[in-house]
């Protein structure tokens, strides 16, 4: 199924329309069997934060993180190589999911998994899910907790995001 993603004006921002793109991430969990009220939820207010869905490449600096979650390649090699590499069935389904070749899991290079992050969006709403599925804790419940959760499993202690502006952003445009 071919779904287009438009653009809707939201404040100062240009963001992708907010039931497209919640749609997409629930249909794209749906296919690896991940698709819960609490995963997308988070995974939404992941990429809002993150990119206010309107980016694809990490503004200003090295430009390494990618995607409208802002995965670097590095972390998609790594979810492949110490995750999935372990979960057959899984890595099946996301390739499946993903339309991509098993080899891009089964040896997969930065430099493909830039390309990849940049281009793939069911890719990107995967692999944010599945940094989230390596966390030892249980989803957030609450968007504060998501804020939290987000800053210290997702963007850490390097990143120069905070629980605050992950509430502020949320509460914005969510």
């Amino acid at each position: 199924m071919l779904l287009w993603l438009s653009l809707s004006s939201c404040g100062d921002s240009n963001l992708l329309d907010q039931k497209q793109i919640k749609r997409v991430i629930k249909e794209t969990l749906e296919k690896i069997d991940l698709s819960s009220k609490k995963g997308n939820e988070l995974v939404y207010h992941t990429g809002l934060v993150e990119s206010k869905y309107v980016y694809l490449m990490q503004k200003g600096g090295n430009n390494v993180a990618r995607g409208l979650f802002q995965c670097e390649p590095w972390v998609a090699v790594d979810i492949c190589k110490n995750y999935l590499k372990y979960r057959k069935d899984l890595m099946k389904q996301v390739s499946e999911a993903c339309k991509l070749d098993w080899k891009y899991f089964t040896d997969p290079n930065e430099n493909d998994w830039r390309f990849i992050l940049t281009t793939n969006v069911a890719a990107q709403v995967i692999m944010c899910r599945l940094h989230y599925r390596r966390v030892p804790k249980p989803l957030p419940h609450t968007i504060e907790e998501q804020a939290v959760y987000w800053k210290s499993f997702y963007n850490t202690a390097k990143g120069a995001g905070t629980p605050e502006k992950f509430l502020e952003i949320v509460r914005k445009y969510g």
